[in-house]
């Protein structure tokens, strides 16, 4: 990598990485207090409802953002405007489509409520639609520092609004307010930042252009959404609210971990392996890197979150969220492998071979609901594991282009982890053997004498990817107690 795009992965990378800390953890955290004030049965029914506004919104986006980015070198006043102009359209016809539809996704479920809460909560796909082009064109400028100021403003404000409601009793209205304000005040200050405004232009060469590399990933992530989150939607309609609250609640929790590492790596790797698509040496070597650093981190972090799960769900949750803890152990498992499979994902887009991105994720659908529907008859913890068991499989099917691309396929990869693999098992059986006492004092040396499994374990073993991020780490403090 030259010094300029390392200089520029470096930065993009802390401040995407900062965004994500504030924002991603920072919401998260704020899910959890609510879920301790208004209960599963809130959260339930919240969750119902988002495998249709993550649907829309797939749509919306139609993978046109990818297709900016993509498109960075020689991106047109043209592309630009004509693309919000059709999110902002489909924005609007997506929402008239769900607005009309709530009567029916109430009967499905069985829940009256949701007719009214989907009308306020589905709202958020035309915000989302408006933030697009705005987004994206940080993205191209690499200017994460930008989206990380947003995002902390949004958090911030939606999420003191929505504890608010809480504590006047407003129940499930305070997650849907939640969602929404934070989309509102993402997309103005993303506008703010931007300093973009659309002209007059409309282009249908533009529209075919964008469209043929972005109807694949449309279609890919409408399939991948669809996917993802039809365990919820299925949790909902053939149990209660309360057992989709504590589904929706483990899926989130594992989810925001994993998106952590992974959405941090990605969104700021992605401009750069697209400017660099045309050198394949320093794409691939950019891409093992990325491979060895996601799996040095996310999974001490997964597993390690998998051996507290019942010392977290104590601590922050209550009892009456206790029943989500082999849920969360299950999903936590399943989201070890999700961030590789995701960077086995985004590198296809990167060379704009979004068509094969279309074609693994259709493979993948007919194994995940055979999945599903051979485990609903044996509950919810039945779904964890056939989750688990089918996040496996897909890391063996994303990563066969990869391979048949780049000659860099799963079982290298997996070498690759290999270290990984054995100091996250190492540390798991060191820590759900740690029990002193409940509380705080007892999570926080859970996550100390895990932590010091790991990094131990990986110093014994001379791993050496891991010696080189400590070199480096240990120069840099050198350097910088030298000069202060």
């Amino acid at each position: 990598m030259s010094k300029t795009l390392k200089s520029q992965a470096i930065h993009g990378l802390s401040w995407s990485l900062a965004d994500k800390l504030i924002n991603q953890l920072g919401s998260l955290a704020v899910t959890i207090y609510l879920a301790r004030l208004i209960g599963p049965e809130s959260f339930g029914f919240i969750g119902m409802l988002m495998i249709f506004m993550l649907l829309a919104e797939s749509v919306i986006s139609g993978g046109f953002m990818q297709a900016l980015v993509q498109r960075s070198k020689d991106l047109t006043e043209a592309d630009s405007s004509t693309i919000f102009y059709v999110n902002m359209l489909w924005g609007l016809v997506m929402y008239v489509v769900l607005y009309v539809s709530a009567p029916f996704i109430a009967a499905f479920y069985r829940q009256p409520v949701l007719e009214d809460i989907s009308r306020i909560l589905f709202l958020v796909v035309i915000v989302n639609s408006l933030s697009i082009v705005a987004r994206a064109k940080l993205t191209i400028a690499i200017d994460f520092k930008s989206q990380t100021i947003v995002g902390t403003i949004a958090t911030l404000l939606s999420s003191s609004i929505a504890i608010w409601l809480a504590y006047l009793d407003y129940g499930y209205w305070a997650l849907v307010w939640l969602i929404l304000l934070k989309a509102f005040f993402t997309t103005v200050g993303l506008w703010f930042f931007c300093r973009w405004l659309p002209k007059l232009i409309f282009s249908r060469d533009s529209l075919k252009s964008l469209l043929g590399f972005g109807s694949y990933l449309m279609v890919a992530g409408f399939v991948a959404t669809f996917v993802n989150n039809l365990y919820v939607a299925l949790v909902g309609r053939y149990f209660s609210a309360t057992n989709v609250g504590y589904f929706t609640q483990s899926v989130n929790l594992t989810n925001a971990l994993s998106g952590v590492i992974s959405s941090t790596l990605q969104g700021v790797t992605y401009p750069i392996m697209t400017s660099v698509k045309e050198d394949k040496e320093r794409l691939v070597s950019i891409y093992k890197q990325l491979i060895s650093i996601t799996m040095l981190f996310s999974l001490p972090v997964l597993v390690g979150f998998a051996a507290i799960a019942d010392s977290f769900v104590k601590l922050f949750l209550g009892d009456e969220w206790l029943a989500a803890i082999p849920l969360i152990v299950a999903l936590s498992l399943a989201r070890t492998i999700t961030p590789i499979s995701s960077i086995n994902m985004n590198i296809l887009n990167a060379v704009g071979r979004s068509d094969l991105f279309l074609k693994v994720d259709l493979s993948k659908l007919p194994m995940t609901l055979a999945a599903l529907f051979i485990a609903i008859p044996f509950g919810i913890e039945a779904l964890a594991w056939a989750m688990v068991t089918t996040s496996f499989i897909a890391f063996f099917i994303n990563a066969y282009y990869p391979y048949k691309l780049f000659n860099f396929g799963p079982i290298k990869q997996l070498k690759i982890a290999f270290n990984y693999i054995l100091a996250s098992g190492v540390m798991y059986i060191v820590v759900v053997f740690v029990s002193i006492c409940s509380g705080v004092l007892e999570l926080v040396l859970k996550i100390a004498i895990g932590a010091v499994a790991y990094t131990l374990f990986l110093w014994l073993r001379k791993d050496e990817f891991f010696m080189k991020v400590v070199g480096e780490i240990v120069t840099k403090m050198k350097l910088r107690k030298r000069f202060s």
